[in-house]
């Protein structure tokens, strides 16, 4: 019989986020990420505080070929995830997919998952954990009651004159007014609009590709597993630089 080697590593710890000091609008590195245990297979991207945040934290982890990992959304934040490489075995709620790359979890809190990679191939996946200032008020229409997986090739995608999108969903949850995510193909050459400012905070998350990111007055590099957060009302847009597609992550929220 096969052994399985199944390492089981709970997470409360790594997200206690204690540092909430005000987060820069800038590209956050994959390259230049703090790890928070010895192995360093977890890595902190960022970690502090927005207009609509008070506690805002982005992890990159590593599970390795075997390895597994559990974890409870815990009562005062809400979880998103994102396959960033690689394939993992989720099972939520009852029910085991197995999520490829660009596919995403969401928990409410107190809500538990358990992921496994059982695969040939080492599986990293971003964590983005978050707690507001205040709770909104909720709206039974669009509140959503439950967390979710959605798998990336079930996500239609939309050509467009610029490359394409991928309509994750816009929703509210129990602590935000609205969570819009969507993964956006850009063709080498072009940028992805002319600058321009919203209310809503926002990052983006690169999955392939390189670009240059206008943040405010200055131009910023970014490529593959780097992270870019936008505060509220900042001039921004990506051209891509490379000779290859880039594909990324828009995650905002009010």
């Amino acid at each position: 019989m096969k052994k399985l080697l199944t390492a089981i590593t709970s997470l409360l710890c790594v997200y206690a986020m204690a540092q909430t000091q005000a987060l820069d609008s800038k590209v956050y590195a994959y390259a230049t990420a703090k790890p928070v245990d010895k192995a360093g297979n977890t890595k902190t991207v960022f970690s502090g505080s927005g207009a609509i945040l008070a506690k805002h934290q982005l992890n990159a982890n590593l599970v390795n070929i075997g390895g597994a990992v559990s974890f409870k959304a815990g009562s005062k934040y809400e979880r998103f995830l994102i396959v960033q490489q690689g394939m993992l075995r989720v099972n939520f709620k009852g029910v085991t997919k197995n999520l490829e790359r660009g596919s995403v979890l969401f928990l409410l809190p107190n809500e538990e998952a358990f992921l496994e990679n059982s695969s040939g191939a080492p599986a990293i996946f971003y964590m983005m954990q978050y707690q507001p200032k205040s709770a909104p008020l909720a709206d039974s229409v669009k509140r959503t009651e439950q967390g979710f997986m959605l798998d990336w090739k079930d996500i239609k995608f939309k050509a467009h004159d610029k490359g394409g999108v991928r309509q994750y969903f816009d929703i509210q949850t129990p602590m935000l007014h609205r969570f819009d995510i969507h993964v956006t193909q850009l063709n080498p050459g072009l940028k992805s609009h002319d600058p321009h400012t919203h209310k809503n905070e926002e990052i983006i998350l690169m999955l392939d590709g390189n670009g240059v990111m206008q943040i405010g007055e200055s131009n910023q590099a970014c490529g593959p597993n780097d992270a870019v957060f936008l505060n509220s009302m900042v001039l921004h847009n990506i051209t891509n630089t490379g000779t290859v597609p880039a594909l990324y992550f828009a995650i905002q929220w009010n």
